[in-house]
């Protein structure tokens, strides 16, 4: 369950995440294990598609979904994932390895890099890293951090073992709070660009999964 029209909002969103979600067919709470397995928080299944709800500085509804495509970077496979905001298709690859959940974004060369945004070990207070080269060869930190796991409610619909994760650039004056539930992925995301005053709220309304 990242990521888009910029780095950032790539990795809030993946997808993606996350995108980087769904189509709620009851409110009632999904079945969960007490512990959710590696690699859970991504679902690559080919036709497994969310629907988004943006609001804030500017609103949109918007819509991922896992294509039949992929890449390779470096020998590792990433999968496809498409999204539609207004008819504008913008494409996210991820890929889920060995307790790491990673997305590739784009250096300000042009040069592909790999982000881990996500991982399976999910202690309070975990942290982690990376930097790649930004506009005028000043350096983007990425820095992440998990700020909780348990439950959440989103509109009408209970997950557990969501995993909380901070996301802050400095040199962008950006924080995202992105929310992951086990089987579906990112179910909610809050981004503050402090830098240009715009702030935003996205929440998972449908989703349904293959």
């Amino acid at each position: 369950m990242n990521s888009t029209a910029s780095i950032s909002r790539q990795l809030s969103f993946a997808m993606v995440m996350a995108t980087l979600i769904f189509g709620f067919g009851s409110c009632k709470k999904d079945p969960v294990k007490s512990t959710p397995q590696p690699g859970e928080y991504l679902n690559s299944n080919v036709g497994s598609n969310w629907s988004y709800s943006t609001t804030g500085t500017s609103s949109s509804n918007w819509t991922v979904k896992v294509e039949d495509s992929s890449v390779l970077y470096l020998s590792n496979k990433f999968q496809m994932y498409k999204t539609n905001t207004a008819g504008v298709i913008t494409r996210n690859y991820y890929r889920y390895s060995k307790g790491n959940y990673s997305v590739l974004v784009l250096d300000a060369d042009g040069a592909t890099q790999e982000i881990v945004y996500l991982k399976d070990s999910t202690q309070t207070g975990k942290k982690w890293s990376k930097s790649i080269k930004g506009l005028g060869g000043i350096l983007k930190q990425y820095n992440y951090e998990v700020i909780e796991t348990g439950s959440k409610t989103v509109g009408s619909k209970s997950f557990e073992n969501v995993v909380h994760i901070r996301l802050n650039i400095p040199s962008m004056g950006y924080t995202s709070d992105a929310y992951y539930a086990p089987k579906v992925g990112l179910i909610m995301v809050d981004d503050d660009y402090a830098s240009s005053s715009s702030a935003y709220h996205t929440e998972i309304k449908s989703y349904d999964l293959k």
